[in-house]
Parts: C-alpha cells; structure tokens; sequence
C-alpha cells in the first residue's frame, strides 16, 4: 500500500482476528478424582448459606452442670423472683383495695340491718346514769309527784356486737374519707375498714375512742392523716344515728410500742384517737391524731350504741342490790330500781386488758405467727400447681398446652399465697 492511500482503505484484512474467535476453545484435562471437592472440609462454605435444622426442645441433649449452667438457672430465678414481687406490689396497691371496697359494701348493709334492728319502743332501760371513769353508780329513781327530781329519761339499750361487724361510720371532709368503721383492730378486721380498739370507749362516750387504720393497703383510709390541721372536724355517726363531731387538737408521732397515747387520761371529757404507720410503706413509727368532742354541735354524751360480749362470762361486770336491776352498759353500770330507798351497791369495774392492747399497737412485721403455715401450704400447693403444668407440657410435648392448663390454677392459688403473705405485714401498714 502507498503512502498516500493511508485512510483511503478502511476494511480490515481477511486475517485480523481480535477476539480470537477463530482460535479453538483449550480442554482442562482433569487433574484428580472429583470426591475430594465434595467434602466439607477441601470445600468451605459460609455458615450463613448452610441449612439451620431446628432441634425440638424435648429432644434436645441435657446441657452439663456446670459453672455456666448454675449462672442461668441463678438467673432465671431471680428474673422469676423479681417478677412475683412485681406482682405483690400490684395486689399491695389494687388488689387489696378491691377486697376492701367489697368489705365495705358488704359492711353497709349489715349496719343497716343493725339500725333497723333497734326498737326504742320495747328495747328501753331507765337512764339515771352518772358519768364516771369506768364505773357508774346510779342514783334511785322516784315516783313521789311532789319531787323536784326528774324521773328517769327512757333511752336504747346498746346493740350487742362482735369483731368484724360495723360500730360506727368515720368522715374526714378535710381529706375526703368516709369509712365504716369495724369492732377490732385484728388483721381481719382492718382489711375491711378503720377499726375500733376494743378496749376503749366508743365514740361518743366519756373517755379516748381509739380507731386505727391502714395507710397504704386495703383502700389506705388514713394515707393522708399527716394532712389533718388544728380544728379540722372528724365526725362520727353510731349506730343509734348520733352524730359527734370532734375537733383536731394534735398530731404527734409516736414509738410502735407508745401504746399509751389510747389510753384515757381524762374520763370527763370525750376525745377520740387515730392512728396509723408512719412513715408511709413502713411500721418504724406511728402517725396519732387526738381530737376533742365538740359538743356544741354533738349529740349528747350518752350511753354507746354498741357493747361487746364479756370475755368472762364468769365475772360479772355488775352487781345489784335489787332483783329488778337491769344492766346495759359497755363498762361497769350498776342500776337500783327502787321506790323509796337504796341499798348499798358494789361495782366491778370492767378489767381492761392492757397487755394484749399493747400487743395490738405494737404489732409489726411477722407478727401474725399463725400465718406461716398458711403460708407454707399456699406455696407448697403452688409448686405442685407448676409441676403438673410441666408434665402436662411434656406429656404433649408441648409447653403452650402446659402454660394454658396452668394458667388459671396458677394465679388463683397466687392469689392465695399474696393474701396470706399479707398476714405477715405490720396489721395497720
């Protein structure tokens, strides 16, 4: 080709060959046998494209026992037990709640049924009484027309209770409670509502009403007694109907062993005493609110609406000299029905047992000992509870048919042991 025919000719010549199309595709001559490369360890594949085949837990081999193993059941343990105190502060702060909200439905009626039960027009005694300290001596009554003395006034004798049933209804407007309040301030009682200290008088008599409360469980009817000021009013209707109204004249906080602030100091004068534990979620202390009878606005001081049985039937609380005496009293009331003269009376004052009030205020943590084998059962049973759950769950080979057969029977006898373990707390926390 000449020089100057450079660009003229632009098709390639018949053996340019630039992909090598024309040349023959070389032949790998086998090396060696082909099983080598089927083998896992001369073949390495990433673990994520290998197959994951899922063992069944019941098939699965027993892990060793050993330090690791001890850890995680350590673990799993406390994760439990964390769980169930989870759960105990719930039925703490609701569920005790709703039990005592019941209590107080069922308190209602039963009060109703025992103001209904009074009958002024049968159900009278003479009321020719004095107020004293725990006794009472009764001047004769007098049939003579040209007496100046007023005859004896005609006036209910007291209902008879026992621990648990309704005395009285307690209002605090300042925090907003009204409450029935229950005879006894045993843990049973208190579940149900404010409870009256057996051995003081009751509202409305001469003397310290004590009522005790709880504070943070079974509806916290004195959570906010710390609340209460001077003067702020706490009422107090019977189950006569009367209404006492009482004035806040102090708060103090007190020893769990300072029984002393429900005693009456002053058998003139009417006053009423609250207590409860302080601080809140504790039994360290106690929380006491005094007040005094306001009795511009009160009913009259009069005979209670309500009287215990007596713890010694073989004691008389009374004697007469008359065969027609009658009594009817809480304390020691003596009553000489006669015309003209009066024979001398003797009076057994009524023994109040100091020691086991004491005991009552002083009650703390553990102090129900005839909880615990309560206590022991309910767990026991809950144990057996979740073994049959287990063996139900292995026998199918299944643990969610095992968690629906206990489910149920689980949280029930939990409820059981939760209600039980209760007992063990301070009875007014």
């Amino acid at each position: 080709m000449a020089d100057d025919d450079f660009g003229t000719n632009l098709e390639p010549p018949e053996d340019y060959d630039p992909f090598g199309i024309s040349k023959p595709i070389p032949r790998v001559e086998p090396t060696g046998p082909v099983e080598p490369l089927l083998d896992a360890a001369n073949h390495p594949v990433d673990a994520s494209t290998e197959p994951h085949v899922k063992i069944p837990y019941w098939d699965r081999p027993e892990q060793p026992r050993d330090w690791y193993w001890f850890l995680g059941r350590l673990g799993s343990g406390l994760i439990i037990l964390g769980l169930l105190m989870f759960l105990f502060v719930g039925y703490q702060l609701w569920g005790t709640g709703i039990e005592e909200a019941q209590s107080q439905n069922r308190l209602e009626d039963t009060f109703a049924e025992l103001v209904a039960s009074v009958d002024p027009s049968t159900d009278t005694i003479p009321d020719t009484t004095i107020p004293d300290a725990s006794t009472t001596t009764v001047a004769p009554a007098t049939d003579d027309p040209t007496s100046d003395e007023p005859g004896p006034a005609e006036t209910r004798a007291p209902i008879a209770i026992v621990e648990g049933d309704p005395v009285a209804i307690i209002e605090l407007p300042t925090i907003g409670v009204k409450k029935f309040v229950v005879a006894g301030v045993q843990t049973a009682d208190l579940k149900k509502g404010p409870g009256h200290y057996p051995d003081t008088p009751f509202p409305g008599e001469l003397g310290n009403a004590a009522i005790a409360g709880h504070r943070t469980t079974y509806g916290e009817p004195f959570r906010q007694l710390d609340e209460l000021e001077l003067g702020d009013e706490i009422k107090v209707t019977d189950l006569f109907g009367r209404e006492f109204v009482y004035r806040v004249t102090g708060t103090q906080i007190v020893g769990p062993s300072d029984s002393w602030v429900v005693a009456t100091t002053d058998p003139t004068i009417a006053t009423l005493t609250l207590t409860t534990c302080h601080p809140e979620f504790s039994a360290k202390q106690r929380l006491i609110v005094s007040a005094e009878l306001d009795t511009t606005v009160s009913a009259p001081v009069d005979r209670p609406a309500a009287a215990y049985p007596s713890k010694d039937s073989s004691t008389p609380t009374t004697t007469t000299p008359e065969p027609t005496s009658t009594v009817s009293s809480a304390s020691s009331t003596t009553v000489a029905d006669s015309a003209t003269t009066v024979a001398p009376t003797t009076t057994v004052p009524v023994d109040n047992d100091d020691e086991v009030e004491a005991e009552v205020f002083e009650s703390g943590w553990f102090s129900d000992g005839a909880a615990w084998p309560h206590v022991l059962a309910w767990i026991a049973l809950e144990i057996l509870v979740v073994w049959g759950a287990w063996r139900v769950a292995k026998r199918f080979r299944n643990r969610l048919i095992g968690a629906a057969v206990g489910f149920v029977p689980f949280f029930v006898v939990l409820y059981f042991v939760f209600q039980n373990v209760n007992r063990l707390l301070p009875p007014n926390l």
